[in-house]
């Protein structure tokens, strides 16, 4: 496909009050700044391949070679066919003449010239787990699966298994290659095409992760080592060659990694695949060939790929096990989609999974997204944040753009952001009332709805009551203060500089105060806190003093530890906390620890809040893509979030109460009770608080914490240079 930059145009604006935001796809002045958005090697599924497992999946033609789970449980080995969906189960030649054995293991594999091998395993169980192998022997094919001969292959070739798929290949000349699996730091060993051993091969990398057969008819190993600067595994290529043992590094470096590799088709060499697509390697350069952003496909969930003959992929969606089958996206049809334009950072798999959705859907429009996570690096993790900021203070703004993690306030006054309840009042067929109004009013700005989330996770604490009493929502004070009787800890504690790694970016939302632009974090219960967590050792010295040691597996239900933190991302998980945490017995909703809050102290945490430009021409479409996300039939369907649609909450409340979870923590806790759903329906309309984080301020109080972890300020004087740096940063931004 031909280089295509969309460039979404926005008139290069004065970074002052009122600053007009332009349509992240429209194009308002030639000389102006532009959001550039590659659609580049985009890619369409065609369909999902359904009854098939992801075991040794393999492209023959239009078919596919695999294993399908029976209703047993067991599997067979099938041929798939790609058009029509149909399979029937495929019989080597060698199953096809046993005797007096237990079973069979087929595994195909692709030969250099083009063949295809069906390698079989047949044994007999001896007891203990253990086999007897018969027979081994390789079935070759040809393009059109029809047989060729039967290769014998030695007993213990393989050792004791059947075949190792990822570390076994044969080049052009029928030499073997074998990386030890158990030990792949040991040297790769190579045969000739009678099984004789040639010698060793060593890779210079770490380890070899992956070896496969390229369309030059070349082994290649995949190998990897630790980079210890950037904390990451890296990959590299190696050219192996059986005869002169040699190991030829080809200049093929991943710093992502690589998911999975295969033999090239349309002029390539071979194939591999990282979180961001599937590169195609040709003269020892790669090139993007499949780009999963913007294309049909989550990114980091394709992990297995299968080329087709004729250029196209069958891909395996890791997450929900789904295949699909790929195709280019043609450039007409990619100049005649009106496009919408969509900004964030680390875009969440949630909102990428709602956009892949309604792109499949294919309404005449589709969602292109900006990710600026590219700007990030390890010295700067949040220079993302900082240059989409930048770029929409300069006027250059998506049609949709995810706010979380960037400091809304100092974008909103701008005037950049539209009202979502303007665009919920003028559809005659929304009505606000079928929705949970509170968890709308914790993310007003000004008593506007700027930016518009679609589903919660509810944070919270709880104790006994006995020790608390019954009143909901306890003040991080009144936490603080409440008495632990000896043999008691307040809360699980961890080293002080992870705890205050936690403690900074959460006490964000119980320290400072939205609505005015204040915080709170000189008060006396946030200095309290900050004692609390210098009392504790740094993860240097931690785990050399005694360590905690609680006599059963629940510490909370025998009163060894008084709080317990958790979230509710569906209503049996409250059920979980009375059951499996405390048994029963009789506790109390203490709520998040917070200095202002004016509800219960649940806390609303979103799985991602977005907002709609303001002088965006797509509005009407971009409210058809949010009003789906948030209709009941939608919000029914969630399974790692809570519904904002009271109708889908009620729905699921009245599900908890009629499913037989599995167990937690060991206890089967049973179904959900009547008087449990009502307490958290009551609870959830009882929340007045939403997550903030801002990855400016999250630096600022790190900084000063880390400086009292080091003994070089008191906890007050932590809190007076916390209060007068975050105080100064948000006036600054309002």
């Amino acid at each position: 496909m031909k280089m295509n930059f969309l460039k979404l145009t926005a008139l290069a604006a004065a970074m002052v009050l009122g600053a007009a935001a332009c349509s992240g796809c429209g194009r308002m002045k030639e000389d102006g700044a532009t959001l550039e958005l590659n659609m580049d090697n985009s890619w369409r599924s065609e369909k999902t391949l359904t009854g098939v497992s992801h075991s040794a999946m393999f492209s023959v033609g239009k078919n596919m070679l695999c294993h399908k789970e029976k209703t047993n449980g067991e599997q067979e080995f099938v041929r798939y066919e790609l058009e029509t969906g149909h399979y029937e189960r495929f019989f080597s030649k060698t199953s096809e003449t046993l005797e007096g054995v237990d079973r069979i293991q087929c595994v195909p594999i692709r030969l250099p010239d083009g063949n295809v091998g069906i390698i079989n395993m047949v044994y007999r169980g001896v007891g203990g787990g253990e086999v007897e192998v018969r027979r081994r022997t390789m079935d070759v094919y040809d393009t059109q699966l029809q047989f060729l001969e039967t290769r014998e292959i030695p007993t213990d070739f393989f050792g004791g298994s059947y075949y190792y798929f990822n570390t076994t290949a044969i080049d052009s000349k029928g030499n073997w290659y074998l990386a030890g699996w158990d030990e792949r730091t040991a040297p790769m060993t190579v045969y000739n095409s009678g099984f004789e051993e040639y010698g060793e091969i060593e890779v210079p990398y770490d380890r070899a992760d992956r070896l496969f057969t390229g369309a030059d008819g070349a082994v290649y190993a995949a190998a990897s080592t630790w980079n210890e600067r950037t904390m990451t595994e890296v990959h590299k290529i190696y050219k192996l060659d059986a005869e002169a043992r040699t190991c030829e590094d080809i200049g093929v470096y991943m710093p992502n990694g690589g998911y999975w590799y295969a033999a090239g088709t349309q002029g390539y060499t071979f194939y591999y695949s990282d979180h961001e697509g599937i590169y195609g390697v040709k003269d020892n350069e790669r090139t993007l060939v499949v780009s999963y952003l913007n294309s049909d496909f989550s990114t980091n969930s394709i992990r297995q790929f299968y080329p087709m003959e004729n250029g196209d992929f069958v891909l395996f969606e890791e997450k929900n096990k789904n295949y699909w089958y790929a195709t280019p996206r043609s450039q007409e049809e990619i100049d005649n989609t009106k496009l919408i334009s969509l900004a964030a950072v680390d875009l969440s798999s949630d909102l990428e999974k709602a956009v892949i959705d309604y792109n499949r859907a294919e309404s005449g429009y589709r969602i292109v997204v900006m990710d600026y996570s590219e700007y990030n690096t390890r010295e700067n993790p949040y220079q993302g944040y900082e240059t989409m900021k930048k770029d929409m203070l300069d006027g250059i703004v998506a049609d949709i753009i995810c706010t979380d993690g960037v400091n809304f306030e100092s974008l909103a006054t701008k005037g950049l952001f539209a009202d979502w309840y303007t665009l919920m009042d003028a559809d005659e067929e929304f009505d606000r009332s079928d929705y949970i109004t509170n968890f709308f009013e914790t993310h007003e700005y000004n008593g506007k709805l700027l930016r518009l989330g679609v589903s919660y996770r509810i944070h919270s604490t709880a104790a006994k009551t006995k020790f608390v009493g019954e009143t909901q929502g306890l003040s991080l004070g009144e936490q603080l203060d409440v008495p632990v009787p000896d043999g008691m800890d307040r809360l699980v504690e961890d080293p002080a500089d992870y705890m205050a790694e936690r403690y900074m970016a959460n006490m964000q939302t119980g320290c400072i105060n939205r609505k005015t632009a204040q915080c709170c974090f000189d008060s006396p219960e946030f200095v309290k806190l900050l004692e609390m967590l210098n009392a504790i050792p740094t993860s240097e010295t931690y785990y050399e003093k005694d360590p905690q040691v609680w006599e059963s597996n629940n510490p909370w239900k025998d009163e060894q530890i008084m709080f317990h933190e958790f979230e509710i991302a569906q209503p049996i998980d409250l059920h979980s906390v009375y059951r499996a945490v405390f048994y029963d017995e009789d506790a109390t909703l203490t709520g998040y620890p917070m200095v202002w809050d004016e509800g219960n102290g649940g806390m609303f945490e979103t799985s991602f809040t977005v907002s709609v430009n303001a002088q965006s021409a797509e509005k009407a479409a971009i409210w058809d893509f949010m009003k789906h996300l948030l209709s009941e039939d939608y919000q029914r369907k969630l399974t790692e979030y809570m519904p904002v649609h009271e109708g889908a909450l009620d729905y699921k409340l009245e599900e908890a109460e009629h499913m037989t979870p599995a167990a937690t923590w060991g206890v089967q806790i049973g179904e959900m009770k009547e008087w449990e759903t009502d307490i958290l329906r009551d609870y959830i309309h009882g929340i007045r608080t939403c997550y903030y984080f801002d990855t400016k301020v999250y630096t600022v109080l790190l900084e000063e914490a880390e400086k009292m972890l080091a003994g070089d300020q008191t906890p007050e004087e932590t809190a007076k240079m916390m209060q007068s740096r975050v105080s100064l940063y948000l006036s600054e931004q309002s």
